[in-house]
């Protein structure tokens, strides 16, 4: 059995890596040809903008092929062992199928902590680099297309601040507006200021416009160059709530759907996202048991062609179906426990079903 298990692991990371390298270099190449033209223009038509692009991209590229490639990576590995009559020999030896699937078990398991490490770690650090880059671009070349009804919305006590555009890690805001309220919710001044600069542990607000209310009689306008702005939010909680969730790690995630006043988001958005993340190493296992009963009908019925066929379709289905119900947890139309775990265990069904089928012939 040992000498099956490193056999089974290096046909398995063989087909693998060669799966991922493929899909990820036509994903990133399908990127750039769609996003050149907006990266040129914001980036002053300078090419090096374009392989900066690209290397910040490949993270999240990698997380998004990995449960895909897997799947195929598994079901090539299988039809060879097939194809080879190595299955038949196998079973002839008194190996039945399903312990031959296990023998790819440890190799699926590596990798699941892999893509759990590189999910939590790696993408959301080179997706927030990412927004950083593209929002500073936005703030320095082209502020005119800064629109003050954009951007992330906070709320510090009984103030509510909107702020279009977070560069620089959250320590300079652009497009920065503040209303005051009182005790009762009515509005009571609105500040508006060009930009916010976070400097020795305090807030400046930039070409600020204050517009102040008073019940009955109407509003004073005014207009400072400058003026502090006392507040208990820091540049991290800027830099957080601008990031979308693919861009925070899984504690970070959790730091927001505990809190209903930290985010920008409700906290069912949070939670959901804090289950898929979770539930992400899963994916792996249910691309290999999905891939084992389609090599085993390969060995009856159809060849490789059919397989990969087959294969693809299991894919783009499962990627749909997750891509759905992760949509509906989302919004909140379902429990995030449920929008992040049915489609591995819908899949997982179908796949051990067809497994026990096939298996039963």
């Amino acid at each position: 059995m040992r000498t099956l298990v490193r056999y089974a692991t290096r046909l398995f990371f063989t087909h693998v890596a060669l799966m991922l390298v493929g899909f990820v270099v036509l994903l990133q190449l399908l990127d750039l040809l769609s996003n050149a033209d907006d990266i040129l223009a914001a980036h002053d038509e300078e090419v090096r903008a374009l392989i900066r692009y690209a290397w910040l991209r490949l993270p999240e590229s990698i997380v998004f092929m990995l449960p895909f490639s897997v799947l195929m990576g598994s079901l090539l590995a299988v039809s060879r062992l097939a194809q080879n009559n190595e299955v038949l020999a196998l079973k002839a030896a008194g190996l039945s199928f399903y312990r031959l699937l296990l023998t790819f078990l440890p190799a699926a398991l590596v990798t699941a902590g892999v893509y759990f490490i590189f999910s939590d770690r790696f993408a959301p650090a080179s997706s927030r680099a990412l927004a950083e880059w593209e929002a500073q671009a936005v703030a320095d070349n082209a502020p005119e297309q800064i629109s003050p009804q954009e951007g992330i919305w906070v709320r510090d006590g009984s103030v509510l601040v909107r702020v279009a555009v977070v560069v620089s890690d959250g320590r300079e805001l652009r497009g920065v507006t503040l209303f005051m309220r009182d005790g009762n919710g009515n509005l009571t001044q609105r500040v508006t200021a060009r930009s916010a600069v976070y400097d020795s542990g305090a807030w400046r607000l930039l070409g600020v416009e204050r517009l102040d209310l008073f019940a009955g009689s109407g509003g004073t306008f005014t207009r400072v160059s400058e003026q502090p702005w006392r507040t208990a939010l820091t540049p991290g909680h800027f830099s957080d709530m601008a990031t979308p969730p693919t861009g925070l790690s899984l504690r970070e995630l959790m730091h927001f759907s505990v809190k209903e006043d930290v985010g920008n988001r409700p906290t069912y958005y949070y939670e959901t996202w804090v289950q898929k993340r979770i539930s992400l190493p899963v994916s792996v296992l249910i691309m290999l048991l999905l891939a084992a009963p389609v090599a085993q009908g390969l060995q009856r019925h159809g060849g490789t062609a059919a397989g990969l066929a087959a294969g693809l379709g299991l894919g783009f289905l499962y990627f749909v179906t997750d891509g759905f119900v992760l949509a509906l947890g989302e919004a909140g139309a379902v429990p995030p426990a449920l929008a992040a775990w049915s489609p591995p265990l819908m899949f997982a069904s179908l796949g051990g079903a067809a497994l026990i089928r096939f298996e039963g012939y």
